[in-house]
């Protein structure tokens, strides 16, 4: 049974995720994996696309991209159209704990490592973030009228930049959204081509607070660019009304870049971010690195499929050396050759 022929209202649990290379990892990147449980909303008036449930949000999909995607017929259960509450493994740990302030993230700008770049320097900003997490709403609340609208070189994709309010040696521009940085449409592209090759001054990454655990997939490749980043953690005030909470000092420190929690559509905490997006870029403050190989961290689990992975590939990587000093000595001796005659 496929995901095309689920029934409005119904949940089921995904069992294998078809496709071919880069529409399979597009499945993957939007949370599409085996085992998770996935709701139909509805469909188009056309009957096409059909909108679904998973993990806590909604999500469009073509019919002909759904029947790829095969789901466990014993799992077929009504649904009550209600998003479901996250309650599994909650320990006295993790529990509801008192919310901090809005703005009172970013407990950073103490590394000895900073490198503030040359004064009159043009800071510019990526604003880069999942598709429906507040991101537009988020560049208006920044720029406010100062935003001049084109397209980005060579593709019909529009490019929105603008200054930021009262700070006009910055320019930030409003990418569009992206699930990873593994892109399938044409405007994630151009995203991921901005972000590698414009090389900005800092990132703003900006993270749906009521689905943390999908956006911080984004989150955690954009760290892995070395760039300064500051994240921005949007609706805080929906996850104050779910009676949620989340631990920014604690958030942060896993991370290694300041979290500013804030609320864009409310236009509360947007000061602190500008401050500390403007901070992590004038200094260069780049973000921690992540010992991935901390024998503590998850019982281990993390270190050893590093280990594993470094000694199927080490005799390869040994190889590709060999090669290229090869190659070298080669280049070496056709130049010596040349500079003889």
């Amino acid at each position: 049974m496929t995901l095309k022929d689920l029934e409005i209202g119904k949940t089921a649990v995904v069992t294998v995720v078809g496709g071919e290379g880069a529409l399979r990892q597009h499945f993957l990147d939007m949370g599409v994996i085996p085992g998770v449980s996935v709701t139909v909303v509805k469909l188009a008036p056309m009957g096409d696309p059909m909108e679904l449930r998973i993990h806590g949000y909604e999500l469009t999909l073509r019919l002909a991209d759904a029947e790829k995607i095969l789901i466990d017929e014993s799992s077929v259960t009504k649904a009550d159209g209600k998003r479901e509450k996250n309650t599994k493994n909650i320990s006295k740990e993790n529990a509801v704990t008192e919310h901090p302030g809005l703005g009172e993230g970013g407990r950073f700008h103490q590394k000895a490592d900073e490198h503030p770049v040359p004064k009159g320097t043009v800071l510019t900003f990526a604003l880069a973030g999942n598709q429906n997490c507040g991101k537009t709403t988020l560049f208006n609340q920044l720029t406010g009228s100062n935003q001049h609208v084109g397209n980005f070189p060579g593709v019909t994709v529009d490019s929105k930049n603008g200054q930021i309010r009262n700070h006009p040696d910055t320019l930030v521009t409003d990418l569009p959204g992206i699930y990873s940085m593994s892109p399938y449409s044409s405007e994630e592209i151009v995203t991921r081509e901005f972000i590698i090759k414009q090389k900005p001054t800092g990132i703003i990454n900006i993270v749906d607070a009521t689905n943390i655990e999908r956006n911080l997939y984004l989150t955690m490749q954009l760290l892995e660019l070395d760039v300064p980043m500051v994240l921005a953690l949007n609706m805080m005030d929906e996850m104050r009304g779910n009676g949620g909470s989340v631990r920014i000092n604690k958030l942060e420190s896993m991370l290694g870049i300041p979290v500013v929690p804030i609320s864009a559509a409310k236009n509360e905490g947007i000061t602190e971010l500008i401050n500390h997006a403007i901070h992590v870029a004038q200094y260069q403050e780049k973000p921690s690195r992540q010992d991935f190989c901390d024998e503590n961290s998850h019982n281990g689990a993390v270190h050893r499929c590093l280990h594993a992975i470094m000694h199927l590939i080490e005799d390869h990587a040994v190889r590709q050396v060999f090669r290229c000093v090869l190659r070298q000595v080669s280049l070496l001796k056709v130049i010596s050759l040349l500079s003889r005659h």
